[in-house]
C-alpha cells in the first residue's frame, strides 16, 4: 500500500509532463508602440502582434496564429511575435510548431532566459529529454532565480534514475521559490522513496509553513505528510494529517483510502469501516481496481468478529 499512499497525489496530478501542466504559467506578450524611430515593418510587425494576442486571449487560436505569423513574416527580428506563436501552439498542443517558434525567437535574443526555459517545456513534451536538460540549463546560467527550471530538470533527472540529482534540482527549486509548493511536494516525496522519512517530514513541514490556508496545495501536503508519518509507524499524526487534508478537500479520494487504512493499523475498527466504505462508495473511475480490491477486502476482514 506505501506505493499508492506516496504517489497518490502525483498520480492524481497526472505525470509530470502531462500536457495540462505545460501550458500553466504561459505569458503573452502584448507590446506598445513607443516614442523613438521605428520602422514601417516593425509597427505593421507589433500591430499584427497585437492582434494576435487579443485572438488568443479570446481562444481564437486559428486567427491568433494567422496574424502572429504575419507579424513574424512582417518583421523576421520580432522574437516576441515568436513567443507568442509558441504559447499559442502549445495551447493547441502543437508542440512541434511551438519547439520550432522558440527556437527561432533564441535565435533572434539569445540571452532572454524564459525563452530557453520555455524550450525546455516543450522539449519535455516532446520527450526529448536530453535536449530539454541542456535548454534548462543553459536558462539557469542566464537567470538564476529560474525556480521552474531548477524543477523541470529534477524531473528529468527523476524520470532517468538519477534520484541523487533530483534531489539537489528539487531542493534548488525551493530554495530560489520559496513559496513553490510544487517543489515542496516533489522533493518530499522523493525523500520518502528513497527512505529518507526524517527529511521527508522536514520538507513537507516546510511546505505548509509557506502555503496557503484553506488551498488543494495545503490539502496535498497534508495528505503527503500523512503518508510518511505513517512509514514511520506514527499513526496519530498520520491520522491528524489525512483528517487536516480532508476539512479542506472532503473528496481526496486517495485521503480516505490512506484514513481509513490507517485506522485500520489502530485497529479502530469503527473508523476504518466509515473511511474504507466512503472510499470504495466514491471511488472515481480512475481508482486503480486493486485498491478498490485492497479497501474491500479489509471492510470484509472489519466486518468480522
Amino acid at each position: 500500500m506505501i506505493s499508492f499512499l506516496v504517489r497518490a497525489i502525483e498520480a492524481r496530478r497526472g505525470p509530470a509532463l502531462r500536457r495540462a501542466q505545460v501550458v500553466l504559467g504561459g505569458l503573452f506578450v502584448f507590446m506598445w508602440l513607443s516614442g523613438g524611430e521605428c520602422s514601417r515593418e516593425r509597427v505593421e510587425s507589433l500591430n499584427a502582434m497585437n492582434e494576435g494576442v487579443v485572438f488568443a486571449a479570446q481562444k481564437r487560436y486559428l486567427d491568433a496564429v494567422e496574424r502572429l505569423q504575419q507579424a513574424a513574416a512582417l518583421d523576421p527580428t520580432n522574437d516576441q511575435a515568436y513567443w507568442n506563436l509558441a504559447i499559442v501552439h502549445m495551447e493547441m498542443q502543437r508542440f512541434d510548431a511551438a519547439r520550432d517558434d522558440l527556437r527561432r525567437a533564441i535565435d533572434i535574443s539569445p540571452e532572454r532566459a524564459g525563452y530557453h526555459e520555455k524550450l525546455g517545456t516543450v522539449l519535455m513534451e516532446l520527450e526529448d529529454f536530453d535536449a530539454a536538460r541542456e535548454a534548462f540549463e543553459r536558462a539557469i546560467e542566464l537567470d538564476p532565480n529560474l525556480f521552474k527550471a531548477y524543477f523541470k530538470l529534477g524531473q528529468i533527472l527523476e524520470r532517468q534514475d538519477d534520484a541523487q540529482g533530483a534531489l539537489q534540482r528539487y531542493t534548488e527549486a525551493v530554495q530560489h521559490g520559496p513559496r513553490f509548493i510544487e517543489g515542496y511536494r516533489s522533493l518530499g516525496r522523493l525523500y520518502a522513496d528513497l527512505g529518507y522519512l526524517g527529511e521527508a517530514v522536514q520538507v513537507l513541514q516546510a511546505g505548509l509553513q509557506v502555503a496557503i490556508e484553506g488551498t488543494q496545495d495545503e490539502a496535498e501536503l497534508h495528505h503527503l505528510l500523512g503518508t510518511v508519518y505513517q512509514q514511520q509507524r506514527n499513526y496519530d499524526g498520520a491520522v491528524q494529517e489525512f483528517q487536516s487534508a480532508l476539512r479542506i478537500d472532503p473528496a481526496m479520494h486517495d485521503t480516505l483510502f490512506s484514513l481509513g487504512w490507517t485506522y485500520s493499523l489502530q485497529n479502530n475498527r469503527e473508523e476504518a469501516r466509515r473511511y474504507l466504505k466512503r472510499f470504495v462508495d466514491s471511488a472515481a473511475a480512475n481508482v486503480p481496481e486493486h485498491y478498490l480490491k485492497a479497501a474491500r477486502d479489509r471492510l470484509g476482514e472489519l466486518e468480522g468478529p
